[in-house]
């Protein structure tokens, strides 16, 4: 039986366990650091925002239509950027490898769950998993420079997708897996 209703809801791909340690092995995280590092068990790569929503029934069969309507998608993580630019930069994050494919699934995604999607969430995606948020734009040319040419873990085959819901928390967000759609089936 699903929730009543999502309060923070968002459609993602999460990354496999391998991946996962390679991120983890490749990041230097000083405390006294000016980077609000993301955690572990915060690592997604985001395909659809959806804020609230009260009719999660008709969400979930808008994205199990969705992720039918697809194969299985190679994709990796590779190279590095930062929002809204490396040097005025605000978000951190490590870049995917076959985003296109990507961006073609949150299209397919986005058509399917419309109704579900605020104005101002209709975006373009740029496929990414967040690393760290700063409190003040920083020049992150460095940071990103060094990523360039970096690929981070293995190549993996992404099965599903997974909505989940985001719960405000003192210490962090934390995310709540709600459901998983399996791609082809």
């Amino acid at each position: 039986m699903s929730p009543a209703h999502l309060k923070r809801a968002f459609l993602a791909v999460v990354p496999p366990d391998d991946v996962l340690d390679a991120i983890d092995g490749l990041l230097e995280r000083p405390k006294s650091s000016r980077f609000a590092w993301t955690r572990r068990d915060q690592w997604h790569i985001t395909l659809q925002y959806y804020g609230r929503i009260a009719q999660v029934d008709e969400l979930k069969e808008g994205l199990r239509a969705a992720a039918a309507a697809w194969e299985p998608i190679r994709i990796s993580i590779q190279g590095g950027g930062a929002f809204p630019s490396p040097a005025k930069g605000r978000v951190f994050w490590l870049g995917v490898g076959n985003g296109d494919a990507l961006r073609d699934l949150h299209s397919t995604v986005a058509a399917a769950t419309r109704p579900f999607i605020d104005r101002r969430d209709r975006i373009d995606l740029i496929p990414h998993l967040t690393l760290a948020r700063l409190k003040r734009t920083t020049d992150l040319t460095p940071e990103v420079d060094a990523l360039t040419d970096a690929r981070v873990g293995v190549p993996w085959t992404v099965t599903e997708i997974v909505l989940f819901e985001s719960e405000a928390r003192p210490g962090g967000a934390v995310y709540v897996e709600q459901s998983r759609f399996a791609l082809g089936d």
